[in-house]
């Protein structure tokens, strides 16, 4: 699960994100899901066919991976770290996010990143939460977890809550010792991907900030309640479209999202 760092980025706060690149071609830059880094299996398999295609950018996000981390966190540096990475990449940006990174990116663009257009593919949110509603009590509680040494109930709390998997499955990844070590690896910073995600309501002052094109794609495969928080988060966007994609689910192919980005690039010309 380890990818090499090309080279690192500065963010504002002087936090240092370690980022590896591939291929060349039309700029995206990739933020990835709360468990996700440069080296995980499906970011290194969606980089490698983006690659054939484009210049595909990849971080770790701050105090995930071997990027660096830096008190007190806030939605605003995670917004800080995605223009460092954008800025340090010549010519016109694409962004892509995946789950929780649709949050990071959405954040950023309405703080002014200058990405030239976005693929956001299955935000978490809940189109059933009141979007008026911010809920910290469970982050709150994920912290207190973390704080007592129960990274553990941290990270179930999260696959159930946020990601809606049932329990049963929960203890099936537990079975599997390596990728449960990697899940309690980032139970500290599940916390924060909560407060990113507003409390699960769609944020839609930010969203309402948004002012490049932007596509919200969700999978057929996926559970019942990722298409309708795709399509409220779409219609919350100005000017924004949602497509189905057949046959996909949360973690999508990584050919899937490739045709995505082209529709993207033909729409932006």
């Amino acid at each position: 699960m380890n990818a090499p760092v090309d080279r690192t980025v500065t963010s504002a706060d002087g936090t240092v994100l370690a980022v590896t690149e591939v291929g060349s071609g039309p700029a995206v830059v990739v933020v990835a899901g709360a468990f996700d880094h440069r080296g995980t299996p499906s970011i290194q398999s969606l980089s490698s066919v983006l690659a054939e295609r484009h210049r595909v950018v990849t971080y770790d996000r701050r105090g995930r991976g071997a990027s660096g981390d830096t008190d007190p966190w806030a939605i605003e540096r995670e917004s800080d770290d995605l223009r460092a990475v954008v800025e340090s990449v010549d010519g016109p940006v694409t962004g892509l996010g995946v789950c929780v990174g649709v949050c990071v990116v959405l954040h950023g663009i309405a703080a002014g990143v200058p990405l030239d257009g976005a693929l956001l593919w299955e935000p978490p949110y809940r189109a059933s939460v009141d979007p008026h509603a911010e809920d910290v009590v469970f982050a709150d509680t994920l912290d207190e977890h973390v704080a007592a040494g129960r990274r553990g109930a941290a990270v179930r709390a999260f696959l159930a809550q946020v990601l809606g998997i049932p329990m049963g499955q929960i203890a099936g990844v537990r079975l599997k010792p390596a990728l449960w070590r990697a899940l309690l690896a980032d139970a500290h910073v599940l916390p924060r991907d909560v407060r990113m995600l507003n409390g699960l309501a769609i944020p839609e002052r930010v969203l309402a900030s948004v002012g490049v094109p932007v596509l919200v794609a969700s999978g057929t495969e996926s559970p019942d309640w990722m298409g309708p928080a795709a399509r409220a988060a779409a219609e919350a966007i100005p000017g924004s479209d949602h497509t189905v994609v057949p046959g996909q689910g949360h973690v999508p192919d990584a050919e899937a999202i490739a045709a995505l980005l082209d529709r993207i690039r033909a729409a932006q010309h």
